[in-house]
């Protein structure tokens, strides 16, 4: 599993980086790849897909196994919508939201999410 992430400011980066997985930029991914993807994103204005993810999606949500969402909670209601509508569209499951680069226990309940997502599918 890789983790793909979408980032404007860096903090989506720095938190798709801090999950021990190997992490690449949505602009930089390498298509011939064969590997299960957690998309690391944004919410854009109030609750957009940003265009690079969903034009993404578009192509490789089969791929994708789990979203993660940045977002700010001053945003209220639309805070991490992405994510949201994402896992509404696309069937792809939203893990969490997170806040700015994330807290601890946001990166470390999305490691706990895929060990146990990497466990399940050994015992399948």
């Amino acid at each position: 599993m890789i983790v793909i992430y979408d980032s404007l400011t860096g903090q989506t980066k720095r938190f798709a980086q801090s999950l021990g997985l190997e992490a690449i930029s949505i602009s930089e991914f390498n298509f011939n790849r064969d590997d299960e993807i957690l998309l690391a994103t944004r919410s854009h204005g109030f609750g957009k897909i940003p265009d690079t993810t969903l034009n993404f999606l578009k192509v490789w949500h089969k791929k994708v196994v789990g979203v993660v969402v940045s977002g700010n909670r001053n945003w209220g209601a639309n805070y991490g919508a992405a994510g949201d509508k994402i896992q509404e569209q696309f069937k792809i499951p939203l893990i969490i939201k997170f806040e700015g680069p994330g807290f601890l226990e946001d990166r470390q309940y999305v490691i706990n999410w895929i060990n146990k997502y990497k466990e399940d599918k050994l015992n399948d």
